[in-house]
């Protein structure tokens, strides 16, 4: 009878060492016996990271801005070195998070200095493929997830969200954050279900080399969901190009919109223009009267918070008959959204921008 009960605590015993290991050998592991997680990037590389993100270094454009679209502020111990546009107030996420970030240490991009900071994860939008990725990612044994700075609204980019979600283990963040945006494009898009009969410029915006007047989009995402015509063609790459003055004055477009980033320059350009006797006097949005400005679009990446915001301004504009909210609402709304208990409003970012935010330019 004493064997019989030995044999079973034996048996027992076994059977729990043998659980044990099979949940030991399916918990994937790093090289230090911590448990991760694995993501996909932007490249599509699978990216094995840590359950526990402790510290975090970005690298590049955005990429410190979508971390500010999570709760993982708090976690970045250190910013790159100033030189790009880093730490300029036209990135609504910096000028949100302006006394945690402008206190943190400034440090290189070398992976001699990322190993000093030893952060968790690195996270960049400087890796243009994935050789580059892997090659940083060996030199410091520090996984390196990459993410695009130029992806616009859509798939692509609530798929980038969610997997940061994952990896950030704030699944419910990304899909609030994705939810909200899809409702608010809807919002515009379902009632905007007649063309306008009015065509549209974009201009001002950075994208390599600087904002000017004759810098352009055709690609531009408020025009779109507005229904309106844009009054020039779409890139190939999807990003703002220089055109002509005379390509413009043929379009004849009936509204002009200016990125603030470079308002000033802009309206400096239009005057002269119309002081030369070029034909941009004759333009109708010009003759009119109809030049507005908007928020920062394109500075060190996109700023879709900004370009959220642009969409609800042009809608007002050109469609705001077909709408019960207003404008300053709904900015404060999308405020929110991407900054869930942010004390500052839409008027206080505008302010401390460049350029007017979004309204009506006077020549």
């Amino acid at each position: 009878m004493e064997k019989t009960k030995v044999y079973a605590i034996v048996a027992i015993v076994v059977v729990i060492i043998a659980a044990v290991g099979v949940v030991y050998i399916l918990t994937p592991t790093g090289d230090n016996g911590e448990s991760e997680t694995t993501v996909t990037d932007a490249l599509g590389r699978t990216v094995n990271i840590p359950d526990q993100i402790d510290s975090i270094y970005c690298i590049g454009a955005c990429s410190l801005r979508l971390v500010s679209y999570f709760d993982a502020v708090e976690k970045v111990q250190a910013i790159e070195t100033a030189g790009t546009f880093n730490t300029r107030d036209d990135q609504t996420y910096y000028f949100i998070n302006k006394e945690t970030f402008s206190a943190l240490p400034q440090i290189a991009t070398t992976a001699e200095a990322i190993l000093d900071l030893n952060p968790s994860i690195i996270i960049s939008s400087t890796a243009e493929d994935a050789a580059t990725a892997e090659t940083l990612q060996d030199q410091t044994n520090i996984p390196v997830y990459v993410i695009d700075a130029n992806v616009e609204f859509g798939q692509a980019f609530y798929d980038q969200i969610t997997s940061l979600g994952t990896l950030f283990g704030e699944q419910n963040r990304a899909s609030e954050l994705n939810e909200g945006i899809a409702t608010m494009i809807s919002d515009i898009t379902s009632e905007a279900t007649t063309a306008s009969a009015k065509s549209a410029y974009a201009c001002g915006m950075f994208y390599y080399g600087g904002a000017s007047f004759l810098k352009g989009s055709g690609n531009y995402l408020p025009f779109d969901y507005s229904n309106v015509p844009n009054a020039i063609d779409p890139a190939d790459n999807g990003q703002p190009y220089v055109i002509t003055l005379e390509t413009l004055i043929a379009a004849n477009p009936d509204y002009i919109f200016i990125d603030s980033i470079g308002l000033s320059s802009c309206i400096d350009a239009i005057n002269e223009d119309i002081d030369s006797n070029t034909g941009l006097q004759d333009v109708s949005a010009v003759e009119n009267n109809n030049i507005y400005s908007t928020m920062v679009y394109k500075c060190y990446g996109t700023n879709w918070d900004n370009q959220l915001i642009n969409v609800y301004y042009v809608a007002s504009v050109i469609n705001g008959d077909l709408y019960s909210w207003t404008f300053e609402d709904k900015a404060n709304e999308i405020i929110q959204l991407f900054y869930p208990g942010t004390t500052m409003t839409y008027s206080d970012i505008a302010a401390g921008q460049t350029g007017n935010g979004c309204s009506a330019v006077t020549l």
